[in-house]
């Protein structure tokens, strides 16, 4: 059968050289669709590393008539007198202690930006710029900041342990993540070690923190990947504006926040400051990371609609292409050939086409990926440090994946759109056939 069907295709090869070329085209096309849903769909399979069920967020409110009325100065309302941060510090601080008093709250934290909206720092190994050239290692991080039970708040694990960390008390201490370990200092043995927060400027180090301890990598979306970060020791001393809380698990959330919103909120007051309402710290970092998960939303369907497109593709040419020998059909059925023979000719003609055309559409993919790499997957993370994170995604299993799961989707498709028009023609009468050819 083989012999016949190499038959087949040569007597058709002007035909087939079209169907061929479109395949090649098709084959580079689906290719570049696949790999980004790959990527994506991988990196969704990462851990999160922390966890937003149950916890919430309320910021402080400021009366500025009132504000101005008890911290600044007597002379010049625009001046603050000179003991009026510590003032309001602590009458913030007085409402957010309203709130972590209620029975229903496991774990509280404060904040001045909202934690895990961070912020970018560059850390060195090294204190000072002569040997920043050497041992020394510049690495650009992102920083949490948060005082209270932060890692409690969040269920920040310890990379080791799988426990939950215990609160920072100390502004010179900081946690730092698995990537941020690696990136610095290559390798997990690093607690105890020192970090320098080092001024280009001043050419001196600003402050030298200790890693206390090492946490598992965070992501604030789905569709990112964990990057470098550090969590810092915020001091009361720098007016938190952010409280964050962890209902305790059983809590009826909806029934709570309702409560909350309606008759405890406006009840927590010191000085000019007052407690917002409650709402969903998901709703919160939604926010922060709209705009990137945007973007990646919209790359995901620019990549299925390849995928539906090449899809199309690939029915309808062998669709037609089966469809229109349906007189053939007819004759190998006159001749004694059975349904099933001829539905597996026409399959294989299908496969031994794709085959070809992927074959020669795998060099020119090879070329694409060495000389443009491969699809960029989030904003601050190169291939590069993605095929660090994780294996999967260095460039040999990464080509091999996508390559096989191509072939997989176009072979199937064209065995599909070959299988079921070939099998309708044999069920037509042979006189019909006959007289159709």
């Amino acid at each position: 059968m083989i012999d016949k069907i190499f038959k087949q295709l040569w007597s058709q090869r002007r035909s087939n050289a079209w169907l061929f070329a479109e395949l090649v085209v098709i084959s580079i096309f689906l290719w570049q669709a696949i790999d980004p849903l790959y990527t994506y769909t991988a990196i969704r399979q990462f851990p999160v590393g922390c966890d937003y069920d149950n916890v919430y967020i309320c910021k402080a409110l400021v009366d500025v008539p009132k504000r101005i009325e008890l911290y600044a100065s007597k002379d010049n309302p625009n001046i603050l007198e000179l003991d009026a941060y510590e003032r309001m510090d602590n009458d913030i601080l007085q409402v957010f202690k309203g709130v972590s008093e209620i029975p229903e709250i496991e774990s509280t934290a404060y904040a001045s930006l909202s934690p895990l909206s961070s912020m970018s720092q560059e850390a060195y190994t090294a204190d000072s710029a002569s040997t920043l050239g050497g041992e020394a290692k510049e690495t650009r991080v992102w920083s949490y900041e948060g005082g209270g039970d932060l890692t409690g708040v969040f269920r920040i694990r310890d990379y080791f342990t799988g426990d939950i960390m215990e609160p920072l008390d100390n502004v010179y201490d900081i946690y730092i993540s698995y990537s941020a370990a690696m990136e610095m200092f290559g390798t997990t043995d690093c607690i105890g070690k020192e970090i320098y927060d080092f001024s280009w400027v001043t050419k001196k180090v600003n402050v030298r923190y200790t890693v206390k301890g090492i946490y598992k990598d965070i992501k604030e979306n789905l569709y990112s990947l964990p990057i470098a970060t550090f969590i810092h020791y915020l001091s009361e001393l720098n007016m938190p504006s952010r409280f964050l809380l962890r209902l305790k698990d059983g809590v009826d959330k909806e029934r709570f926040v309702k409560e909350f919103n309606e008759n405890i909120a406006g009840k927590l007051q010191a000085g000019a400051y007052s407690c917002s309402e409650l709402k969903p710290y998901g709703e919160e970092v939604d926010v922060m990371v709209e705009g990137e998960r945007n973007g990646q939303y919209f790359q995901l369907f620019l990549s299925f609609f390849a995928v539906f497109c090449a899809f199309l593709g690939v029915v309808s040419t062998f669709w037609i292409r089966t469809s229109a020998r349906s007189g053939e059909i007819g004759i190998m059925r006159s001749m004694g050939a059975s349904r099933r023979r001829i539905i597996g000719q026409f399959v294989t003609e299908a496969l031994l086409l794709v085959t070809m055309a992927f074959a020669v559409a795998l060099p020119l993919i090879a070329h694409m990926v060495i000389a443009n790499d491969f699809a960029q997957p989030v904003i601050y993370v190169t291939n590069v440090q993605l095929a660090e994170y994780c294996k999967a995604f260095a460039t040999v299993p990464r080509f091999a994946v996508i390559t096989v799961i191509t072939y997989l989707i176009i072979a199937a498709t064209a065995a599909a759109a070959a299988i079921i028009p070939a099998a309708r023609a044999c069920k037509t009468g042979i006189a019909d056939a006959l007289h159709e050819e």
